[in-house]
Parts: structure tokens; C-alpha cells; sequence
């Protein structure tokens, strides 16, 4: 049972990040995602890798390899 919490919660994770880089791909700002999510923006900064907001927002994120 504490297997299947577990990996709901690391699918749950993955979709809020997915969810996080499309909105930074349409141009959303960093500060108003951390606001909807009720984080600070530190908080946003930790939970994405370095670099991360600037290469989604010119559009060249994940599927160019960076």
C-alpha cells in the first residue's frame, strides 16, 4: 500500500512539473506560478533545475536537450 502512495505522489510530482514548464513556455512568470502554488519564489527556483525557466521561455527547453 505505502508502494502505490509513493507512486502516486512521484506521478503527481511529475505532472505539477509538466504542468510548471508548459506555463513557462506560454510566458507565465515564474513569481505569478509560485503565487498559484502558494510558494515563494525561492521555493519555485529550488523545484526547477538551474537554467530551466530561460530555456523554456525562448523555446528551446527538453526537447532540444537543454
Amino acid at each position: 500500500m505505502a508502494k502505490e502512495k509513493d507512486e502516486v505522489a512521484d506521478e503527481l510530482r511529475a505532472l505539477k512539473m509538466l504542468m510548471i514548464l508548459q506555463l513557462l513556455r506560454q510566458g507565465v512568470k515564474q513569481s505569478q506560478i509560485a503565487a498559484v502554488l502558494g510558494v515563494s519564489e525561492a521555493t519555485m527556483s529550488r523545484m526547477l533545475p538551474t537554467g530551466i525557466t530561460k530555456a523554456v521561455s525562448k523555446g528551446t527547453a527538453a526537447e532540444t536537450g537543454g
